[in-house]
């Protein structure tokens, strides 16, 4: 049965939750809302550099420089995971993402109450409290949603990135720092050797059996040693200082002792390889890419949606404050985007190039990764066979130097 207000007539109260719902599924029929598909591309079933197809890489690996065997190096892992500037501004963005996700997730639906109490000159004063709901049927704000969650989880592999290129960086600069401190080592000892066969060769000269040649000679092998020696001495506090700033300490605030312990350190154990489909679900800045890309899609949805209608729902009661009949009344609307069509299909079409370029970059990350791991590959390979080079080679000239220190001392 239908009741009249002031003259006019209205549907019963009951009514209005199924006209808006039949309002809200025909406005959600009117926009398209494309479906994200994850990105894919055709990668190699192996590692050129490697010949058998190894298994995935295990979750040890994840603690890779804990095969160093290096209770400093471990130290300095620990301290800058704690303290270096670039994780603390890493974790900074994904309580900001996080927040703006959980913000998106709180408005489902749009609106404000409010109270109100009115004098009128009639001396019946009335109060009146109002709902007015702003519904979104074209899927626009479930697309913020959607685009802010994987932001989100975008900016939380962006710190785990940062983590990953830390402790690279770190590890990279330790092994460094040792190899110079072992150089610089094997200078001083090429210092005091070259000194000791100056000497002898002076000796033998001033008895005759040596010539000025030989002097000159020695002399020269024993200055080019003492050129190298400033110049490594330069190199392991360079190397030093930037660890120092990936722990994020002062230079010589790091509280840990460097000095050279007489040994470089070297991995015991050597990590399973993967293939390089795996890069895909392991590597950090891919997995980033793809959660940008998918935002940008949702942003691409939420453009589309906002040209389309949002639904206005009103309610208000309103009573006399001295006594009396209340009121009420519920009011459904529609909000059109008239005149700003024009301008909201730019918006689409900046909306769906910005996905292409996120499409594009994830691309670019692949590619990026593929490419560091088969350098990576190559650069281990050759550094392998100039380790084996270089081990017969000192063999080699420590027979020679016992050689010619036998000659020299008889």
């Amino acid at each position: 049965m239908q009741r009249s207000m002031k003259g006019g007539v209205y549907p019963p109260a009951r009514a209005y939750p199924r006209l808006a719902l039949t309002a809200i599924l025909m406005l959600g029929a009117c926009a398209a809302v494309p479906d994200y598909q994850a990105p894919g591309m055709t990668l190699p079933a192996r590692y050129s550099s490697h010949v058998a197809a190894p298994a995935a890489p295990a979750v040890a690996d994840r603690l890779w420089w804990e095969d160093f065997h290096d209770p400093v190096l471990n130290h300095l892992v620990a301290a800058a995971l704690a303290e270096n500037p670039s994780l603390a501004e890493a974790r900074a963005r994904l309580a900001e993402a996080e927040a703006l996700a959980g913000r998106a997730a709180a408005s489902g639906v749009l609106g404000d109450g409010r109270v109100e109490i009115r004098s009128n000159s009639d001396a019946l004063d009335t109060g009146e409290v109002g709902l007015t709901a702003l519904l979104d049927p074209a899927g626009g704000r479930r697309a913020e949603k959607r685009a802010a969650a994987a932001r989100a989880d975008a900016a939380r592999d962006a710190g785990i990135d940062a983590r990953r290129l830390l402790i690279a960086d770190l590890a990279t600069s330790y092994v460094d720092l040792r190899f110079y401190q072992t150089r610089l080592a094997q200078r001083y000892e090429d210092l005091a050797s070259r000194q000791r066969s100056l000497r002898n060769i002076q000796t033998r000269t001033e008895a005759g059996t040596g010539t000025e040649l030989d002097v000159l000679q020695a002399r020269a092998i024993l200055a080019d040693t003492q050129v190298e020696i400033p110049q490594l001495e330069a190199t392991v506090i360079q190397t030093r200082n930037r660890i120092s700033t990936l722990v994020g300490r002062t230079v010589g605030d790091i509280g840990l002792d460097l000095s050279y312990p007489g040994a470089q350190p070297l991995p015991r154990r050597k990590g399973d390889l993967g293939v390089p489909a795996d890069l895909l679900r392991l590597r950090p800045d891919i997995r980033q890419a793809e959660r940008l890309y998918a935002a940008s899609i949702s942003d691409m949805t939420a453009a589309e949606a906002a040209r389309y209608p949002t639904l206005s729902l009103n309610g208000v009661i309103r009573a006399p404050l001295s006594g009396g009949e209340a009121s009420r009344s519920l009011a459904a609307g529609l909000v059109l985007p008239v005149f700003s069509q024009g301008a909201l299909a730019q918006d689409v079409r900046a909306a769906s190039a910005r996905a292409d370029g996120a499409l594009a970059q994830w691309r670019g990350a692949v590619l990026s990764a593929v490419e560091q791991v088969e350098s990576a590959l190559a650069a281990l390979e050759g550094a392998t066979r100039s380790a084996q080079a270089a081990q017969k080679s000192v063999t080699l000239n420590t027979r020679a130097l016992t050689l010619t220190r036998a000659l020299l001392d008889s």
